[in-house]
């Protein structure tokens, strides 16, 4: 089989899991084209069920027929030990060589330290003093200190070469210990791969053809954030969308082209069945579609390939070896009988090495109803190919119809599941077990052909019903001019979990689906560790732990996971050049384009509740795409300013970002409240409220600020006693409309005005609650 290489190309990372897409140059061979080739270094956790192949650049007759799933095990070059043992020994002299040499530098260093000027003995007695040498000790105390200093930078450079040489030392004990045959296994690296099967023409050798291979893998999870800058006067600004990405699915995405999705990897689109309403007679439902009938004469196809395929031991363990009739089981075994009198050799593992090709293997279990007859004397069904016992097996032996429902009416339409069939069928061991001798006991050939219709045709018994009858087997009279209908279970339309049984396989099975057990690729993984002894399913089972670890790592602040803020829409966004996001399970931030948005700077105050103003900023979308929420770092001027949270901004929507308070605009809010008789006879309390707020500009710029006030609502069940009315205001102000996402307040009003830098402006509003004179308002008639 041809191993191709491949490089990772494309990798597009959604909610959960990733779709990577491999690329494969293939040539040809021998001026041939490849039947098989096969595709290594897939990484573990990747879905055998997602493997996709297609020719991206080729010749038109190029195609892949099939693909499968496999497993490959690399291991690393082999060392050459005895150049690993004269580095060992180098590494080693460097060491000692450099030891030496230190250990030189030091005593050199202890000499040098130890000069210190010295002087002649006092005498007591004849003591004179005389002048001291100082320009000498000078002289010795710099000629100490330039050699010291020489020396400690040699030591240092001495050190930093032991070091590296110790080092080195440990590397080639390392890959001697390596190079050993006993640790072979554990540096064995386990991978996926996949066959394909490809058919067509050659084509010119200068146009390589370019196979992609697609699979999804798990472990691999993106959130949205983005990146704002905006200048001092917040006028204009850019926004880029970034992508923060976590992987652990076992292999490095190294320049590749990365794209991000909202999209489910795991959903199945398929398209909906619209089902017809129809008025007049009942008619029956038209046949699910994507199901097939088997073939008329199904059991004669293999008719041949039983004549030629050499007969299985468990047909010739009740036949004599000597005698008449041994003929046939001589040819069939290619050796000679013992004459009489001679040791017999065991003739059983003699008969199991024929069949199998001269490799020993585990004896098959027969078939009773088709080695053995009624009385218990062997049939002879398997004897050599070509002879009179083969013909008259193949005459005797019961065949059963290839589509035994077709001419049975059916009365039930309804579809069978596994579970509804009856219980008769299932205890006899409907898929898997085999009859016993003592069930055809007292049977009549009729019941003997229904008794085999019913065990050769598993899949027919669940795919039409069992029409009603009088006898025990299911078995009517056929009508003239009935018809009837195979209506399929969905289990029998999923063919992506069904394998068709093959030739030399069981004969109820051969040639027909049937459901592929769920331990399947449990079994495969524990062969595939036999053969190349390494334990598959250990190496599987801590990639499945690593992929589950990833949804335990924490994602980043403010973050919304893609799924939650996408809502009913899903896009993908295409990353600009080519990353890389290694395999370590951390978050990676990458660029992934920029946002054509429309910035309008705004100040906010609220000056009942807090007497400051707020930068902030609308942001609309003007992509074709949505922004998802996430969190947003601006940049003001050359500083980081603050993070904030975006909410989910549709094409065409607006939202109002904060940017924290602005200490440069100066806001005064000053109250007044009368409260006085009023009404044509004084029957009512007026209360009049009196605001007046001041705003100054201390910028260097044009400001729009919006000042939000709030005026007193009335219930509907008081309209009739209490009246509010805006009897004053200046200037003009108006019912603040709140952006998507903002909570409405009763009430609100909104003055929007522009400010001039260094002007200073005052707003006023009056408004007059009316109440009856008997009454006041809970808590106190002023509201300011």
């Amino acid at each position: 089989m041809l191993v191709v290489p491949s490089i990772l190309d494309a990798v597009t990372v959604h909610a959960e899991g990733a779709l990577c897409t491999r690329v494969a140059t293939l040539q040809l061979v021998e001026g041939r084209v490849p039947t098989e080739v096969q595709l290594n270094g897939l990484p573990l956790s990747l879905r055998a069920g997602t493997l996709r192949a297609s020719v991206r650049q080729g010749p038109p007759g190029l195609t892949v027929r099939a693909i499968r799933p496999t497993y490959d095990v690399q291991l690393p070059p082999e060392v050459d030990v005895p150049s690993e043992h004269q580095a060992l020994e180098a590494a080693r002299a460097r060491v000692s060589d450099v030891t030496t040499r230190l250990a030189g530098l030091q005593r050199e260093l202890q000499a040098i330290g130890a000069l210190k000027p010295t002087f002649a003995p006092k005498n007591k007695d004849h003591y004179q003093p005389h002048e001291a040498p100082l320009a000498a000790m000078l002289s010795l105390t710099s000629f100490v200190d330039a050699e010291l200093a020489a020396l400690h930078s040699r030591r240092l450079g001495l050190e930093r070469d032991l070091r590296d040489a110790e080092a080195d030392v440990q590397l080639r004990r390392q890959r001697l210990h390596e190079a050993s045959s006993a640790v072979r296994g554990e540096r064995a690296r386990v991978y996926r791969a996949a066959v394909l099967t490809l058919s067509g023409t050659p084509w010119p050798r200068e146009t390589p053809a370019l196979i992609a291979l697609e699979y999804a893998v798990p472990g691999a999870r993106w959130v949205p954030t983005y990146d704002l800058h905006l200048p001092k006067t917040l006028e204009e600004g850019t926004m880029r969308m970034r992508a923060s990405i976590i992987q652990r699915t076992g292999e490095d995405w190294s320049g590749v082209k990365l794209a991000v999705s909202t999209a489910a990897l795991d959903r199945r689109a398929e398209v909906p069945e619209l089902k017809a309403l129809r008025i007049g007679r009942r008619q029956p439902a038209p046949p699910r579609s994507g199901w097939r009938e088997p073939p008329p004469g199904l059991d004669e196809l293999f008719a041949g390939y039983d004549s030629f395929r050499p007969a299985p031991a468990s047909a010739f363990k009740n036949q004599p070896l000597n005698g008449p009739g041994a003929a046939p089981y001589q040819a069939a075994i290619g050796g000679v009988l013992p004459q009489e009198g001679a040791a017999a050799p065991d003739m059983t593992a003699q008969l199991e090495e024929a069949t199998s090709g001269g490799a020993p293997q585990a004896k098959k279990k027969s078939r009773p109803h088709r080695d053995v007859d009624m009385a218990g004397a062997p049939a002879p069904a398997m004897a050599a190919p070509g002879g009179p016992a083969s013909a008259s097996a193949s005459r005797s032996a019961p065949r059963p119809p290839s589509a035994p429902m077709a001419s049975k009416p059916s009365q039930n339409l309804a579809r069978m599941e596994p579970e509804d069939m009856p219980a008769r069928s299932r205890a006899r061991g409907f898929r898997g077990g085999a009859p016993s001798p003592k069930q055809y006991e007292g049977m009549d050939d009729d019941d003997m052909a229904k008794e085999s219709l019913s065990l050769d045709e598993p899949m027919m018994a669940d795919l039409a019903p069992e029409p009603e009858s009088e006898d025990g087997f299911g078995g009517s009279a056929e009508k003239p001019g009935a018809t009837s209908r195979l209506d399929p279970a969905d289990q029998w339309l999923d063919y992506e979990r069904l394998s068709l049984g093959p030739a030399d396989g069981e004969s109820s099975a051969r040639g027909r689906l049937h459901p592929r057990p769920s331990h399947v690729t449990r079994e495969v993984m524990a062969l595939s560790a036999i053969q190349v002894q390494v334990n598959v399913v250990s190496f599987v089972a801590v990639c499945e732990r690593e992929v589950a670890s990833l949804w335990r790592v924490p994602a980043p602040a403010w973050t919304v996971p893609p799924r939650e803020s996408a809502m009913h829409f899903d896009a993908r966004f295409d990353v600009e050049t080519r990353a890389d996001v290694p395999s370590d399970g951390t978050w990676h931030t990458l660029p992934v384009l920029s946002v054509p948005v429309g910035l309008s700077p705004e100040y906010v105050c609220v000056p009942s509740v807090e007497p400051r103003a707020f930068r902030t900023v609308r942001v609309e979308n003007r992509t074709p795409y949505p922004l998802l929420a996430g969190p947003v770092d601006v940049t003001l001027g050359d500083e980081f300013l603050m993070t904030s949270p975006l909410p989910t901004m549709p094409p065409g929507s607006t939202q109002r970002l904060g940017l924290g308070v602005e200490e440069s605009i100066k806001v005064a809010r000053n109250t007044r409240f009368d409260e006085a008789s009023g009404g044509i006879f004084g029957g009512a309390t007026m209360l009049t409220h009196q605001v007046s707020v001041e705003l100054a500009n201390r910028l260097t710029n044009r400001i729009l600020i919006e000042v939000c006030e709030r005026v007193p609502a009335v219930p509907s069940n008081f309209e009739k006693d209490i009246k509010v009315e805006e009897t004053e205001v200046a200037p003009h102000w108006q019912k603040r409309t709140p952006l998507p996402g903002e909570v409405p307040v009763e009430g609100e009003r909104a003055w929007r005005v522009v400010l001039q830098p260094g002007e200073a402006q005052t707003l006023k509003a009056t408004w007059t609650v009316k109440i009856p004179a008997s009454k006041m308002l809970g808590g106190g008639n002023r509201r300011t």
